[in-house]
């Protein structure tokens, strides 16, 4: 059986859509199956940061530009910090239609790439449209709130791994907390495979990476 990789994620975090690619390509080098999990940042409420204040502004061009360009990836800085909890469900709607990754990419390219607030029904019924699925069943099915126990239950796994930030990566019951590299992803997948990921973590350096189990 392939190990699992479940990703604790935002869609209005940054680093979770840049960490996907490091993610996605250890998952095709391993053979690893990948399942994404919810994470909300911020339940309500207005940002704590405003999106182009002088904070954000020295996040982006101090870490999140200078890593997106060591991983040759498109990004920008949006203009807004949207509630994602609507994103959520709308991606556990596609997930029931077997169409997860497309509309997962278009979430955070929607944000990050076009400047979109996906955090509005116009926005993600957009997106359906976008991944061949009809958008009149998705603001259905978020009006009536049919995925929220999905939702829900990906929140209370997260609380059960003591997740407190994003992008976080369970691997053989170890958190990975924060974007990894890809030969980091590798070797942890590697070792939970052989069934040698728990001596590993009580032999730190070997995984140079903060591991705690839950």
């Amino acid at each position: 059986m392939p190990v699992v990789v479940q990703v604790f994620s935002d869609y209005a975090c940054p680093y979770c859509y840049l960490g996907g690619i490091a993610l996605r390509n250890a998952a095709a080098a391993t053979g690893a199956e990948i399942v994404w999990r919810a994470y909300q940042l911020r339940e309500s409420g207005p940002p704590k940061f405003e999106p182009r204040g002088e904070r954000m502004n020295a996040a982006w061009g101090n870490s999140i530009y200078p890593m997106a360009e060591r991983l040759g990836a498109k990004i920008r800085q949006p203009s807004h910090a949207p509630l994602t909890r609507l994103a959520h469900e709308a991606a556990a709607w596609a997930q029931s239609k077997h169409s997860f990754d497309p509309f997962h990419q278009r979430l955070f390219k929607a944000l990050f790439l076009e400047d979109q607030d996906i955090g509005q029904l116009a926005v993600l019924k957009q997106i359906a449209w976008q991944s061949g699925l009809n958008p009149a069943d998705l603001e259905t099915a978020l009006t009536e709130h049919r995925m929220a126990d999905e939702v829900d239950e990906d929140l209370l796994i997260a609380r059960t791994y003591g997740i407190t930030m994003v992008p976080s990566f369970v691997i053989g019951g170890h958190v990975l907390a924060g974007v990894q590299d890809e030969a980091v992803l590798i070797r942890a997948i590697e070792l939970a495979r052989d069934g040698k990921l728990e001596a590993e973590t009580k032999k730190l350096p070997h995984l140079p990476v903060n591991i705690t189990r839950n």
